[in-house]
């Protein structure tokens, strides 16, 4: 991106829930390092946002979560006053991670129609994440409707999961791409970051035009509950037999007095639990995040001492 306009550049980073966009993210940030613009990362995600900013520390990058609504709709609100207290004088670029349900029409409007920013964000770019071997599986149609949205208004499109989609499976997403948005370039991390670093603003591909918007409602709840002591391999088990329908589960665990474990599971059945070992720090707290459509407290807990639930991990309709 070009250094010489006086106004923010903002990249959002979008993609269904599990699509990768911490990973991507956390590629990205060393190859900004020493870059014309110091990149500012701000994280929405439900509730505890702290979790996935906690895996980008030490990546050169300033981190904010904003772990509360979504910013498209109900709390735009607090995405906007965070744009508004990024530093200008370190050059910014600022990197949104949106939650994975994010209506991108709605937070492409909240960016470019908003009054108080529209002196503060200059171009707007959109790279949309996309999990080859989840594509179109998703079981609420609201679901596929947000995670086609967020396809037709990217400016390049990135898949990965390749390796476990069917021959089929590329074929129908290769065409469903094209059809969706014809423009974006269906690149490789690289080949964007790449772009990302080079090109002006106007050599980029523009964002598409977002006057299609479609009904935007969230099916999905979050719980947020307190994971007691448990081992390494006591955690990935009970990762592993958490049902599917959880579409997400992250969080933070005590394994010994001096070290964590922090953990990501998403419901694609190819994907195996996401384990990584830490030193515990001041100020990190056991915490697990679950995402799913009508979640059930008292299951979730029960799962933790490993006791059959006391009903469905759904509640019912």
């Amino acid at each position: 991106m070009s250094p010489s306009s006086d106004r923010i550049p903002v990249l959002i980073v979008a993609g269904f829930l599990g699509a990768g966009k911490t990973s991507f993210i956390r590629d990205l940030l060393p190859r900004l390092v020493g870059g014309p613009r110091a990149p500012y990362v701000i994280l929405n995600d439900f509730l505890n946002a702290a979790i996935d900013a906690f895996t980008l520390k030490g990546l050169g990058a300033e981190v904010q979560g904003l772990a509360a609504g979504c910013v498209c709709c109900d709390d735009s609100g607090s995405l906007i006053d965070a744009i508004l207290r990024v530093p200008v004088s370190i050059r910014p670029l600022i990197i949104i991670e949106a939650n994975g349900t994010t209506d991108p029409y709605r937070l492409i409007e909240t960016l470019t129609l908003t009054a108080t920013l529209r002196d503060v964000v200059g171009p707007i770019l959109q790279v949309t994440i996309v999990n080859e071997s989840r594509w179109g599986k998703r079981l609420l149609p609201g679901d596929k409707h947000t995670e086609r949205a967020q396809v037709r208004t990217a400016s390049a499109i990135l898949t990965n999961r390749g390796d476990t989609a069917t021959d089929k499976q590329k074929r129908k997403l290769r065409d469903e791409l094209l059809e969706l948005n014809p423009g974006a370039p269906r690149l490789d991390a690289d080949s964007f970051i790449e772009l990302l670093l080079h090109e002006t603003a106007a050599g980029f591909p523009p964002v598409p035009d977002t006057s299609d918007s479609i009904p935007h409602v969230h099916h999905h709840v979050a719980v947020h509950l307190e994971p007691p002591v448990m081992s390494e391999e006591d955690l990935r088990q009970w990762l592993q037999a958490l049902p599917r329908d959880i579409l997400r589960v992250k969080g933070l665990v005590r394994i010994s007095d001096l070290e964590m474990c922090y953990f990501n599971r998403t419901d694609d059945p190819f994907e195996t639990p996401r384990i990584i070992k830490v030193r515990a720090q001041e100020g990190m707290e056991p915490a697990a995040v679950f995402i799913g459509p009508r979640l059930n407290d008292k299951s979730l807990l029960a799962s933790f001492q490993n006791k059959k639930p006391e009903s469905s991990f759904r509640l019912s309709l």
